[in-house]
């Protein structure tokens, strides 16, 4: 489903263009402006000069701004391009993230249809034991009434779960870019539980990695080529001309000029720019450290959900299910022998119900939140062989 979506999702292919996009920008910012060709006619009386003017002058013209100002604004564009490359992964990571969300969300409501189909059928072997027993006169008719409710109420619960699935399929037919009809397979279940670490290790992994923080260091790169542009605005740029004179009276020839701006007249303005860079810089400076202090937090969260999923999952599978499964059973064979009331028995069953839920919603929950860590960190995060 991840090489699916990343082949296929139209979130991520528009950030693909965009990042396209970006990346044809400074050739553009860093070109100089196209020349211009002029021609002059002087003194002529008639409509068309060539045929009877005095003078005749063709120009061209070319503005050279002064060096390192385009080399300048090309970088500029080049650092636009990186937040426009770390955009699209960013883009990535939240697609995927949400990729990986809907596969449990899909991967639960199958496992919930499990206990509830196999609940569904203990119900009915413990209704058709109640009739029994009521008809042999060793059990009383509220318990035979008891139980064909718990049957409906498992039955409801099926049908209700089958609903969610489908939901969670077109959740995920949504996110892969098909028709939400499209079937889907059954989800794989996941693999042992593994706890990725320490957190100084994922500090680092999303200093290095976190598109965000990418985000924020080019902009920050930006800023400073802004101020240093800002800078050479005081300095001129030129315009060269070269000409070529045809006479009707003397003889033809050629001709230069050379001209520049003037910057200082103006130098109010120029200040104002360079007041404005500097203002930008130091924000983008502070977003940084806000991006860092963010990605860090975002880290630590993660973390500390990922530990409570799994100790949760842990405790379930290694104690509670088992205990829940060895209670019924005991609790079956102490109502066959007549020793336990069929409403201690009912009670029975929906803690073992109960139980193989909370199981599967906590395997869920740290595929969830690992899911999560890894868009934290910034990337995908090695797991153990699943069996």
């Amino acid at each position: 489903m991840v090489a699916y979506a990343r082949a296929h999702n139209p979130e991520l292919e528009a950030a693909r263009q965009r990042q396209a996009a970006a990346r044809a920008v400074p050739a553009q910012a860093a070109a100089w402006d196209d020349p211009t060709v002029a021609a002059e006619s002087w003194n002529s009386p008639r409509a068309v000069p060539y045929d009877g003017a005095e003078n005749n002058i063709l120009k061209l013209s070319q503005r050279l701004p002064f060096p390192g100002k385009l080399g300048l604004k090309g970088r500029m564009a080049e650092r636009d391009a990186d937040m426009a490359a770390a955009d699209a992964r960013m883009t990535e990571l939240t697609v995927l993230e949400s990729v990986k969300q809907a596969y449990w969300d899909l991967w639960l409501t199958d496992r919930h249809l499990a206990v509830y189909t196999r609940d569904l059928e203990l119900a009915r072997e413990l209704a058709a034991g109640a009739a029994g027993r009521y008809a042999v006169g060793t059990g009383g008719q509220p318990d035979v009434l008891r139980a064909e409710v718990e049957r409906t109420h498992i039955a409801t619960r099926l049908v209700t779960t089958r609903l969610e699935r489908e939901r969670a399929a077109a959740r995920v037919n949504e996110l892969l870019s098909r028709g939400p009809e499209e079937p889907l397979g059954t989800p794989v279940d996941p693999g042992p539980a593994h706890l990725p670490g320490p957190l100084d290790r994922l500090l680092a992994l999303a200093r290095e990695h976190h598109p965000e923080l990418a985000v924020r260091g080019a902009a920050v790169a930006r800023e400073q080529d802004d101020v240093a542009l800002a800078r050479r605005s005081y300095l001129p740029d030129f315009d060269l001309t070269f000409e070529r004179f045809y006479n009707r009276v003397g003889r033809d020839g050629y001709g230069a000029m050379i001209a520049m701006t003037l910057p200082l007249p103006f130098k109010y303005r120029r200040d104002a720019a360079l007041d404005e860079a500097h203002a930008r810089l130091a924000g983008e400076e502070a977003m940084r450290r806000r991006a860092e202090d963010r990605t860090a937090a975002a880290v630590k969260r993660a973390l500390a959900a990922l530990e409570a999923a799994a100790a949760e999952r842990e405790l379930l599978a290694a104690t509670h299910l088992p205990q829940a499964e060895q209670s019924f059973a005991a609790s079956r064979e102490a109502y066959v022998a007549g020793n336990l009331d069929f409403t201690a028995l009912v009670d029975s069953l929906r803690t073992i119900e109960s139980t193989h839920l909370e199981h599967h919603e906590a395997a869920a929950a740290f595929e969830k939140a690992y899911a999560s860590l890894e868009t934290a960190v910034g990337g995908e995060l090695p797991r153990e062989e699943r069996p």
